[in-house]
């Protein structure tokens, strides 16, 4: 985080290698479990950023669900309150990354959103809803055999980017009809891996064949 651009791969590399070396698990306080799984994910190293959330053994989230835990816990040992925060800062990686709701901080409040989900391999679908002071905003993509969609809710007053994996504006279809002749989207071009979309509020439904 704050890195100069220059030294970014070289720090990114250094981090993943240190992961391998922890066989996959936390060694993070409260702080760096905080921004972990999202740093990882803004690097390219997002199935990287599930396989350490998934880890069933001690210490990680995976293994406190082993445990039948309901509640994020004080402690990776289950020591302390079983009713914790303490680790909780990490969870955000559900709905930023995995789901991919985020809202703008450049209009922030929900008044602008940008849904960009950031898939894994081990995952077929992902969802994930809030109440804004606009309305309800939600986001719900799914891979299948006929490709990858997403769809989100816009509340009335919000407007959105939409982040979609694509490497061709012209796969994909919006609410049934081509992406082209949709008057409620704006195709904005390709970035990232993403075919990028502006809309205004609504309910929108779009499929990457």
């Amino acid at each position: 985080m704050g890195l100069p651009e220059d030294q970014k791969t070289r720090v990114a590399e250094a981090l993943k290698n240190d992961i391998i070396a922890s066989d996959y698990h936390l060694d993070t306080g409260i702080f760096g479990t905080q921004f972990f799984f999202e740093v990882l994910a803004e690097n390219g190293l997002q199935e990287m950023a599930f396989r350490v959330m998934n880890q069933r053994t001690q210490p990680g989230y995976g293994w406190w669900i082993e445990q039948g835990a309901t509640t994020s816990w004080e402690q990776w040992n289950g020591k302390g309150s079983r009713n914790h925060p303490m680790f909780g800062g990490g969870l955000t990686w559900f709905y930023r990354k995995l789901a991919g709701m985020n809202a703008d901080p450049e209009k922030p409040g929900y008044k602008h959103i940008i849904f960009r989900p950031q898939p894994v391999d081990e995952i077929g679908w992902a969802s994930y809803s809030t109440i804004t002071p606009y309305g309800n905003a939600a986001i719900k993509w799914e891979k299948n055999e006929k490709g990858f969609s997403v769809s989100v809710d816009v509340p009335v007053g919000s407007s959105s980017t939409i982040y979609i994996p694509a490497t061709e504006a012209s796969l994909l279809t919006e609410n049934g009809k081509e992406i082209n002749n949709s008057e409620s989207i704006e195709y904005k071009g390709i970035k990232d891996g993403y075919a990028v979309y502006s809309t205004g509020s609504g309910k929108y439904n779009l499929i990457q064949f």
